[in-house]
């Protein structure tokens, strides 16, 4: 059995730090809207940008994190994003108006879009790649339970102080990050020739893949703006796709989507995320509308999916060294549709809560299982520029998966509601005699949800090409002879 030693524990260690920073921000002023919709005077879709503006911000650096590597050392490129973090914090914390704020967070999205995938890359390029699964466990910890913890935390600070905390507090763990970076994080190694930078790539592919994510995630204005502002950026991304497909340096290596294993690794991702996530706002709706209960409820129920997460993911990596992604993936996918069925199954009105968690401990547990090990597994064979690429390919692949999945769940459950209802509001579906109407909506879009997500096992079992079944055997049969 393999282990991190020393050295690399505490270069995950740094990089977790980095990585919980950059996902916590993304979800953790969501509770936060209608005190600073307050303390503004503004409307909940102006408020909204607050969110959006970082969100679209991390989607614009994440392509360009390869590239900058390459040119400037993963580790430089890391430094001056934590260092831009913290900054951006301390501006967003100190904000006195709503314009401030929303470029205070934008700042932070840009920082933060570098910090995800250079951190995947930094920590698969630490260690060899039978122990990639182990470095995920450390350093991927924060992808998993960042979306659920961000919320939880928020409430708490708001209870605590004020709404100023919420970005205050990611100053001194950036200050921390950094101090770690420098003493345990190695050099980066000296290049024979500096990388040019595919700056016309980059005029392709940023501007399309925010328009892509404001398309898909955007909450204002009309329908047909956002359909179209998708679509041409689109037309960018897949124009810079074709690009770079022949071009000796591309900003992205697009192409390791045509690896059986990596493009494979990266289909599971985006077909288990979106309806994962998505489903996410769909327990808020249920303990806080249906039942009328607080969001410390809501908020107690997203611990059992965590701890499942925390200890499935540490039984993952070792089975992954041993039996290969197939199974353990398609063991987590198992596990993870299986509970869903369940839930599915058995809510209604009054359904037990203590039932509801110990199904979330199952699908968190699942998804333990599930991402993290499929990133790993999938950049097994990278190396160099390769895996920094892949590293951020996988990342936004997950990133815009989850806005889509949150966007299709929502639409999805407001139209199923509507369509029940003779199109009456959510808002005002909180009577006796509508209950059953808003827990038939649920089960049924969560049904849709799990429909998805068993595309995803079909895609994870299905027969891999001959030269990836060979990988799989081989990686298999060596990790399991392999002495400590």
């Amino acid at each position: 059995m393999t282990r991190l030693t020393g050295p690399e524990l505490r270069a995950a260690t740094v990089l977790a730090c980095g990585g919980l920073m950059a996902v916590l921000d993304a979800t953790i002023v969501v509770v936060a809207l209608p005190q600073l919709m307050a303390t503004f005077g503004t409307s909940l879709t102006a408020a909204q940008w607050i969110i959006t503006a970082y969100t679209l911000a991390m989607v614009a650096t994440m392509p360009l994190a390869a590239g900058l590597a390459a040119r400037w050392g993963a580790r430089r490129v890391y430094l001056g994003a934590l260092a831009g973090f913290a900054v951006a914090s301390a501006a967003a914390g100190a904000a006195d108006s709503l314009g401030w704020l929303v470029a205070a967070r934008a700042a932070q999205g840009l920082s933060g879009g570098l910090m995800t995938p250079l951190g995947m890359a930094i920590g698969f390029g630490a260690v060899a790649p039978e122990r990639r699964g182990r470095m995920m466990t450390v350093t991927g910890l924060p992808m998993l339970i960042g979306p659920i913890l961000g919320p939880v935390l928020g409430a708490l600070l708001l209870g605590a102080g004020s709404w100023r905390a919420l970005f205050f507090i990611t100053v001194p763990l950036a200050l921390l990050g950094t101090a770690g970076t420098l003493a345990w994080l190695p050099a980066d190694a000296a290049h024979g020739r500096r990388v040019r930078l595919d700056l016309a790539g980059a005029m392709l592919l940023v501007p399309g893949i925010v328009a892509v994510a404001y398309g898909v995630s955007a909450q204002d204005g009309p329908a047909w703006v956002r359909i179209a502002t998708a679509a041409v950026g689109a037309v960018s991304v897949a124009v810079f796709s074709a690009r770079a497909l022949t071009h000796p340096e591309p900003l992205l290596r697009v192409g390791l989507l045509r690896n059986p294993t990596f493009g494979r690794g990266a289909a599971v991702l985006a077909l288990y995320a979106a309806p994962y996530f998505g489903s996410a706002l769909l327990m808020p709706t249920y303990v806080q509308v249906l039942r009328s209960d607080s969001a410390s409820v809501t908020a107690a129920l997203t611990i059992p999916g965590a701890v499942g997460m925390y200890i499935s993911l540490q039984i993952a990596a070792r089975l992954l060294e041993r039996l290969g992604p197939r199974l353990v993936v398609g063991a987590g996918l198992g596990v993870a549709i299986g509970s869903g069925l369940v839930q599915v199954a058995i809510l209604r009105p009054d359904t037990p809560y203590l039932a509801l968690g110990l199904l979330g401990l199952l699908q968190g547990a699942g998804t333990g299982a599930i991402m993290m090990p499929t990133m790993s597994s999938s950049s097994r064979d990278l190396t160099g520029s390769d895996l920094a690429s892949g590293s951020a390919l996988l990342s936004l692949v997950t990133t815009i998966a989850n806005g889509m999945g949150t966007v299709a769940v929502s639409a999805l459950f407001a139209m199923l509601t509507a369509a029940m209802t003779g199109g009456g509001s959510l808002a005002a579906l909180t009577g006796p005699g509508t209950a059953a109407t808003i827990v038939d909506s649920l089960r049924l879009t969560k049904a849709a949800a799990i429909v998805v997500m068993s595309l995803a096992l079909v895609v994870r079992l299905r027969s891999p090409r001959r030269a990836s079944a060979i990988l799989d055997r081989q990686e298999s049969s060596v990790n399991a002879g392999r002495v400590p």
